[in-house]
């Protein structure tokens, strides 16, 4: 039977784990990713957007998503932008970290 002291300090432990996972870089790169993602669904009309792409057709595809940033708000280019470092920064940690192939071989 643990005593009380031990249930506090546990408790205490429990929480600055928790803490410090909620806190991590990786979590940071997930929220910021999220973010990016809600923002830029509520600054652009992602479903006009996804017309227009279709209608520029596969072949001129890249001049129009080009054209569209280029054109677009400032505040629509940041989150973008903000969407797509931390998105690769969070595509990197999940490569680094997962386990080579190798090492089963």
């Amino acid at each position: 039977m643990a005593s009380k002291i031990e249930r506090q300090v546990m408790a205490s432990v429990a929480v600055i784990y928790a803490a410090r996972r909620l806190v991590s870089p990786f979590a940071l790169k997930l929220y910021i990713c999220m973010l990016s993602f809600w923002g830029l669904g509520r600054l652009v009309w992602v479903a006009r957007v996804f017309e227009n792409l279709e209608a520029a057709g596969l072949r001129n595809s890249l001049r129009f998503v080009f054209s569209a940033v280029l054109n677009t708000d400032t505040l629509v280019q940041v989150t973008l932008l903000a969407l797509v470092v931390a998105g690769a920064s969070l595509l990197l940690d999940i490569i680094w970290t997962a386990p080579s192939r190798r090492a089963f071989a």
